[in-house]
């Protein structure tokens, strides 16, 4: 057992104080302790000089019985730490899904065209589920995209339409504008574009055809799953940004071990390459698996994303085109950062 103790103020002439008086001067001095008062905490109160004063008092008379100083011993006894701990991200997990439903239900009842472009990583999954509660997938109040690049996992394809099956929606799938499949890409642009011309590849792969999803679906409210933990760039994302289309951000709050944890409490489908080491998937060939003890630190999520890719000014590549600040011309989307 852990004691802690608690000296009160010097009594002068005032008698003696009330259990519940002491128990009030404990609580103002120790309110973490005081807290667990009903569950965890016994307070028993006995009655000792102030040895700083055990002589006389401050007024320079001898100190009598009255002058008493009460001295609070509180006995806390073993606390459960990993139960608190359990209960408190439960909670937490509570609050979370009670905001981000709030946030969507906000942002689809106030729009016409709320579209959600759908990448399948887990916090995708979190929010399919959420719609999914809204009944928003099935009435087809929300609309699904989803972008190939024709450089995806096949694992990606093949999850894409078990959740399709699973919460009776079709995805709208856009790919590049001039290519009707992998091997007409291949054709007319070769096998590594991606290492010749990057910002090529982003532009023809991913930035056009999303804007152009966008815009075939009259976009109004983007929902997406940037969250606050991703990086610096997204530290103070907000639930909702105003612009055209509105972007809604129900996840913003939340961080990578609250998706997974909300996976688990509802046991829901996630992408099967999660189980071999990778915390985000992208393209097969700039994805690599993370130890699993690097998941969960500050962006770590994306930490195994464009791998051996580099900008043209030769630096490390970190974003694929999307959600960048700025307007696309062409489309008069904004570009939205993935």
């Amino acid at each position: 057992m852990a004691a802690h103790v608690c000296v009160g103020d010097t009594l002068h002439g005032s008698g003696t104080r009330t259990r519940s008086q002491l128990h009030e001067t404990f609580a103002s001095r120790h309110p973490f302790q005081a807290c667990f008062g009903s569950h965890k905490l016994h307070t028993q109160c006995v009655w000792a000089l102030n040895p700083r004063h055990a002589a006389h008092n401050t007024y320079g008379r001898k100190r009598s019985a009255l002058d008493a100083t009460p001295v609070c011993a509180a006995v806390q006894t073993k606390l459960d730490v990993d139960h608190f701990v359990q209960h408190s991200r439960n909670k937490r997990l509570e609050l979370l899904e009670r905001q981000a439903l709030e946030t969507l239900r906000t942002a689809v009842d106030s729009c016409e065209h709320p579209v959600f472009p759908c990448a399948l990583i887990a916090g995708d999954v979190v929010i399919l589920e959420l719609l999914a509660k809204l009944d928003y997938l099935k009435t087809g109040k929300v609309a699904v995209a989803f972008v190939d690049t024709f450089h995806l996992f096949p694992e990606t394809i093949t999850f894409l339409k078990q959740l399709e099956d699973k919460y009776g929606f079709k995805a709208e799938e856009f790919h590049a504008a001039d290519s009707s499949d992998s091997k007409d890409f291949r054709a007319k642009h070769g096998r590594d574009l991606y290492l010749t011309d990057i910002d090529e590849y982003d532009s023809i792969c991913k930035v056009e055809p999303f804007n152009r999803a966008l815009k075939t679906l009259q976009c109004d409210v983007m929902i997406n799953g940037r969250r606050r933990d991703h990086g610096a760039e997204r530290a103070h994302l907000e639930l909702l940004e105003a612009g055209a289309p509105v972007k809604c951000n129900p996840l913003a709050w939340w961080e990578f071990k609250d998706c997974w944890d909300y996976i688990d409490q509802q046991k829901l489908q996630y992408h099967p390459l999660h189980d071999e080491g990778f915390p985000s998937i992208g393209d097969l060939h700039s994805t690599v698996p993370v130890p699993k003890a690097k998941w969960f630190e500050y962006a770590g999520e994306r930490s195994g994303r464009f791998q051996g890719l580099t900008n043209k000014d030769g630096s490390a590549k970190t974003e694929c085109g999307i959600h960048v600040a700025g307007e696309d011309e062409e489309s008069g989307m904004s570009n939205i950062r993935k």
